[in-house]
């Protein structure tokens, strides 16, 4: 479903830095803030969260591009731990992948 390349600063390990499990996943039109869906699957989260963590990644902190489709909130129960943009298309920014970090590269 989702393809796990990881646009993020800098290159290392543990690139989410939780530090409580993630017990589901909310998407979000990023035009509306609307909750579209919400990802709830513990085998898929884990998969998800190890390959993050684990992505290849790169800065975008000096590129103008366009902003992504969905916003995914990484909750445990009803706390946000990190959010994340999703494009629905493959996007080479340096690095080819599908997810933004706000927290490095959008002030």
């Amino acid at each position: 479903m989702l393809l796990v390349s990881f646009v993020l600063l800098g290159c290392q390990n543990n690139n989410l830095n939780l530090n409580q499990d993630v017990t589901n996943i909310g998407v979000y039109e990023r035009d509306s803030d609307e909750q579209i869906a919400t990802i709830d699957d513990k085998e898929f989260i884990e998969e998800l969260v190890n390959s993050l963590d684990n992505a290849k990644t790169g800065s975008t902190a000096n590129m103008n591009f366009e902003l992504p489709d969905y916003d995914l909130h990484f909750n445990n129960d009803e706390e946000t731990l990190f959010k994340i943009g999703y494009y629905k298309k493959l996007v080479n920014l340096g690095v080819e992948g599908r997810y933004l970090d706000f927290r490095e590269d959008i002030t």
